[in-house]
């Protein structure tokens, strides 16, 4: 009986608290898992369980102020379903965690640890940031080299999303670098735009960020501090793009673009990835390549397709190339990358996949080295191709 009323007075309670700060809260997730192989991480096989989707929980929420103006949160946490470890770095809410205001007249302003602009803008075109294992880091353009697949979120941010007019949305982000007495330091400047008109949408987008080195990548670009390198080792693990950690700053621009014809979704990207000012940044850990003030050039292009062959079951398959133009008279490298894909929807909530990677790599890479395949940060391939493949079950709450 004390447990009845006990339980019936917090009931209550919450109820009068909810209608007094008209506030809604969602608690919302993603849980998945699914068994790995890859023919060559370093030489050998490797066997495990992976997600193809990040597995994740959050909090939404929302307290009408009148007059059309909402205050907004999301805290978003993610996790390795097979250990129940953090991810990002061991970050508590490390996907995403920001406060801000939103008027549907005058568009929405949020403060925290985001998604670009620019990937609000384009990476719905990319296989990996969609259907080909974005928790993976499999499926995308060379190591994410142009973070189209939001391999690493924007901290301290400031970020502005317009209204949606006529199809047209445009937004715009700022990074505070945080640095007394450098107020570029480690700052990034995003601008993107979209358009959506019944079966066509388009995104281009504008990025630019200082010391890429700590800004975007410190501990993977998971630190809470992205001032420093956490316990000496390379920020940028990646063989295909750790070699230019110096780099003083880091440009991205992005343009693509998808059409839905029916059962089918045809979708195009291209981005064009540059680390400027080689050499400028005293980058802990890194390969050790040196450069004077060079220029490192990444262009990619990806053509993704995608046909519902009923409505339950959707298959799909992306072509991705990526080249690097080389800096200082280290030789440059291509990438070939092909992803296929199927996935049935037991219901709204609860799926079933199975994916397909393959990777060819040719050239010199960043470090100075021959070529090799690198579908991740860290299990870069012994020689210049590389397949995996993954197959599980995703559970949406």
């Amino acid at each position: 009986m004390k447990i009845q009323k006990t339980t019936a007075a917090i009931l209550v309670l919450g109820a009068f608290a909810g209608a007094a700060h008209a506030q809604s809260v969602t608690l919302y997730g993603i849980a998945d898992s699914g068994f790995l192989f890859n023919n060559n991480v370093k030489g050998e096989k490797l066997y495990g369980l992976s997600s193809a989707t990040s597995s994740r929980w959050g909090l939404l929420g929302s307290e009408d102020l009148g007059g059309g103006l909402k205050a907004i949160f999301d805290l978003e946490n993610g996790f390795t379903l097979g250990t129940g470890a953090l991810s990002q770095g061991g970050l508590e809410f490390g996907r995403r965690a920001y406060v801000g205001l939103q008027s549907a007249t005058y568009g929405t302003v949020t403060l925290g640890r985001q998604y670009s602009a620019s990937n609000d803008a384009t990476s719905n075109f990319a296989s990996g940031a969609d259907w080909a294992a974005s928790g993976l880091g499999y499926g995308t353009r060379a190591g994410d080299v142009d973070n189209v697949d939001t391999s690493n979120r924007v901290q301290n941010a400031i970020k502005y999303t317009s209204p949606s007019y006529r199809g047209l949305t445009v937004g715009v982000l700022y990074s505070l670098g945080g640095q007394a007495g450098d107020f570029s330091r480690n700052e990034v400047t995003d601008a993107a735009v979209s358009y959506v008109n019944g079966p066509v949408k388009l995104g281009a987008s504008y990025m630019f960020t200082k010391d890429p080195y700590y800004a975007t990548f410190g501990d993977q670009g998971n630190s809470s501090s992205p001032t420093s390198a956490t316990g000496g080792t390379n920020n940028m693990a990646s063989r295909i793009y750790g070699g230019y950690a110096s780099a003083g700053s880091q440009q991205i621009i992005t343009a693509g673009g998808s059409y839905a014809l029916g059962a089918a979704t045809l979708a195009v990207l291209y981005s064009n990835t540059q680390f400027q000012n080689l050499g400028a940044v005293n980058a802990v850990g890194s390969y050790g390549t040196k450069y004077n003030g060079g220029t490192a050039t990444f262009n990619s292009g990806e053509l993704n397709v995608k046909y519902a062959l009923t409505p339950a079951l959707t298959l799909a398959g992306a072509y991705i190339y990526t080249h690097n133009s080389g800096a200082d008279d280290v030789g440059s490298a291509s990438y070939n990358q092909f992803n296929l894909g199927t996935i049935y929807q037991l219901s709204k909530r609860t799926s079933l996949y199975a994916i397909g990677f393959f990777e060819t790599a040719s050239g010199v890479d960043s470090t100075g080295k021959k070529a090799v395949a690198d579908f991740s940060t860290s299990s870069y391939s012994s020689n210049n191709h590389q397949l995996a493949a993954i197959v599980g079950m995703t559970h949406k709450f």
